[in-house]
């Protein structure tokens, strides 16, 4: 009799759990809302921060289910879903896994549509950077030098019109793709020390929001000390309330390129990470293509996911494309690139139709004459949608646009 009483008892607990497991996830996908307001927006994603020393998550809403793994103090990652006691949260490597409520805090991170000024004076920067969509703009104002290892040039005029349309000011450090310059800096502590002091101190002085570091093209033997440099950038800056994003490109098999990036280690010193999401094909590859296929770009995307926390991951989106001229006797292809805000007439002026390119996700256009075959991925309204819907699929911390000024007027609705 005991026995049948236990298995009784038994029955009815699973039952019990089932019920728990189902009702919670019913509500979790049937609601994409926490206290009243959607989890993720234009402008925000919600994110859970661990707040106990080491705990288990679950591959289903309630704690008796099976564990998928443990998160520890201080751990971030954003919440894509939301039972009774519990959240869902996106993990690295596209994992996701049920948490109890109590064991984190809860925020909204920015989710931000950042850009990249190049080329030109104040006033160009200001007539082209007025968008409302437009978060963050990132002027070239800091670069690696022999001399004084780094210069600067803020300026306080096209500073003060941002702050006054209420956009961020990221100013962007770069290296020029010095190598050896590169290499100097970072190999010496004493060199890195000194490019920092003299970069935060204008920071500060200057009132700028941040710094966008951009260094391409390094020895893979500076890996480890590129991340010592962004690492300590950051501490002297993040006590101001000034944010230190990075820039890295999409993965591929070139050292100097692509090696030289520690990804998770720079996801965790840095603020932001910025995944170039451009040149699949360029000009020194001498073969046609887009120059930023969609599932390339996602490829990358998760590639990039599965060590850096989607929260902190912005997408640089491409504002431009490339004319490939293939020869018409054969050979190497050759490139010119074309602006956003000129590739309509690109292909009105020569009668061209757009057809889709499903294997690109995006739409391409060509015609042949005596230098041979013209083609023409084309980056447009289409192409920067699918990139956003990427940004809200990842949950990510937004896009950030090479460069403001090559796009048509039509394209910041987009990211609204």
């Amino acid at each position: 009799m005991k026995i049948k009483i236990w298995r009784a008892a038994a029955v009815v607990l699973i039952f019990v759990l089932a019920l728990q497991g189902a009702a919670e996830t019913a509500l979790a996908f049937g609601s994409a809302k926490l206290g009243g307001k959607p989890l993720e927006t234009a402008e925000y994603v919600t994110v859970a921060k661990v707040t106990r020393s080491s705990v288990p998550v679950h591959v289903r809403a309630h704690s008796s289910s099976e564990k998928a793994g443990r998160v520890k103090r201080g751990e971030e990652y954003p919440i894509v879903s939301v039972a009774k006691y519990h959240y869902q949260l996106q993990l690295l490597g596209g994992k996701k896994a049920w948490i109890r409520k109590s064991y984190v805090s809860v925020r909204k991170a920015k989710r931000y549509v950042a850009g990249w000024n190049y080329l030109g004076n104040t006033d160009q920067f200001i007539q082209v950077s007025g968008a409302d969509a437009l978060d963050v703009v990132m002027p070239r104002w800091y670069r690696l030098r022999e001399e004084g290892l780094v210069s600067g040039s803020p300026d306080k005029r096209y500073l003060d019109w941002a702050h006054s349309r209420g956009k961020k000011v990221w100013a962007m450090l770069g290296n020029g793709f010095d190598v050896e310059l590169t290499d100097k800096v970072l190999s010496s502590s004493a060199n890195r020390a000194e490019v920092i002091r003299k970069v935060s101190d204008s920071v500060l002085a200057n009132g700028i929001d941040g710094i966008n570091i951009d260094f391409e093209n390094m020895k893979i033997e500076n890996r480890e000390e590129f991340v010592l440099f962004v690492r300590d950038l950051r501490k002297s800056l993040s006590s101001h309330g000034k944010l230190v994003s990075v820039d890295v490109t999409r993965e591929n098999p070139d050292p100097y390129w692509s090696g030289c990036y520690d990804r998770a280690a720079l996801g965790k010193v840095a603020d932001y990470v910025i995944m170039m999401g451009y040149d699949e094909y360029y000009e020194g590859r001498g073969e046609a293509g887009p120059v930023a296929s969609m599932p390339w770009v996602e490829e990358g995307l998760r590639k990039l996911l599965a060590d850096v926390p989607a929260h902190k991951v912005i997408l640089a989106v491409p504002f431009y494309t490339r004319e490939w001229t293939v020869p018409a006797g054969g050979g190497r292809a050759t490139a010119k690139d074309v602006s956003v805000k000129d590739t309509d007439r690109w292909v009105s002026e020569r009668g061209l139709t757009r057809t889709w390119d499903s294997s690109a996700g995006q739409y391409y256009a060509e015609f042949t004459d005596s230098a041979g075959r013209h083609q023409l991925w084309i980056e447009d309204r289409t192409s920067m949608a699918a990139r956003w819907s990427l940004v809200r699929k990842y949950s990510l911390a937004g896009v950030s646009a090479w460069a403001i000024g090559f796009e048509s007027p039509d394209i910041w609705d987009v990211f609204k």
